[in-house]
């Protein structure tokens, strides 16, 4: 999102104190959006698990044939015999906190939050929030590192140097990913790349494309 805002406002030949401006401001903003986001929505989907929980739990205290009835066939389609998984959901009814998480994670394959919840719904909004962050700002470091080191160098420069560090940082984050899927590392790298890359030429056409409809400063 940052690198969309900086090759937008180098496609329009803005500043590079605008350029820093509106990334600096767009970064924080969206990661905050992204954090609570995400605390919101973790937060409200326990919350949801929950209730779902209290329904089980009323079932069960009033109509406790039913539900161990329908456990019953649950563990008959899965390879017992009528025998054998009457005697495992009987043996289990009479623990009934125990029995309705069995519930919930057999019948409708939904896990219990910890009592912690909110807490961890919370950190996990601030996870999201510090790592939209960091990676948010990378590739504004060129523009505020490289011209105390290069005080001569062209907002061109400028804009080059923001595409290196912004395509590494793309190819590192997708390379991450492979860890959590079947993909090679390369492969999950050079989509992410190939996507990032694509999304930040949009945005610098846009920008080109918009300046030629708004008249330069006097």
């Amino acid at each position: 999102t940052s690198f969309a805002i900086v090759a937008g406002a180098a496609g329009g030949n803005l500043s590079s104190g605008v350029v820093l401006i509106l990334g600096f401001s767009n970064i924080f903003a969206d990661a905050l959006s992204m954090g609570v986001g995400e605390f919101l929505s973790s937060k409200a989907e326990n919350e949801w698990i929950l209730s779902e929980r209290r329904r089980e739990e009323w079932e069960l205290e009033n109509y406790p044939e039913g539900e161990i009835k329908e456990m019953v066939e649950i563990y008959e389609e899965r390879g017992m015999s009528k025998e054998d998984a009457e005697m495992v959901i009987n043996t289990m009814a009479k623990y009934k906190d125990f029995f309705v998480d069995v519930m919930m994670t057999q019948e409708l394959e939904l896990q219990v939050p910890e009592a912690n919840h909110v807490q961890e719904s919370f950190r996990e909004g601030v996870i999201m929030f510090c790592s939209f962050a960091f990676f948010g700002v990378l590739p504004l470091l060129g523009y505020v590192f490289f011209p105390s080191i290069f005080p001569n160098m062209s907002e061109e420069s400028l804009f080059l140097s923001a595409c290196v560090v912004t395509a590494v940082v793309l190819f590192f984050l997708g390379s991450i990913k492979s860890t959590f899927c079947a993909s090679h590392w390369i492969t999950s790298g050079m989509e992410t790349l190939l996507l990032g890359g694509t999304c930040a030429t949009l945005a610098y056409t846009i920008g080109q494309f918009v300046k030629t409809f708004v008249p330069d400063d006097p």
